[in-house]
């Protein structure tokens, strides 16, 4: 038979392991959530703006069309 201490302790450790993995899934999905808010956020506003101003293309333009 086990002692009673030994399965305390790993029921302890599971614990705790759950715990972390929890705090470090959320800090991950805070991180991932957060980035997509101001990327979606700032790429209208940035649209916006070169299309009020008037000045035709940026040079970001350029460079992604570059790419392509």
């Amino acid at each position: 038979m086990v002692h009673p201490w030994m399965t305390n302790t790993v029921i302890l450790f599971g614990v705790i392991v759950a715990v972390v993995g929890v705090v470090a899934y959320f800090r991950v999905y805070k991180s991932s959530a957060w980035s997509a808010t101001t990327t979606s956020r700032s790429q209208p506003a940035d649209r916006m703006n070169d299309d009020s101003a008037g000045a035709g293309a940026s040079p970001e333009d350029d460079k992604n069309f570059k790419d392509l």
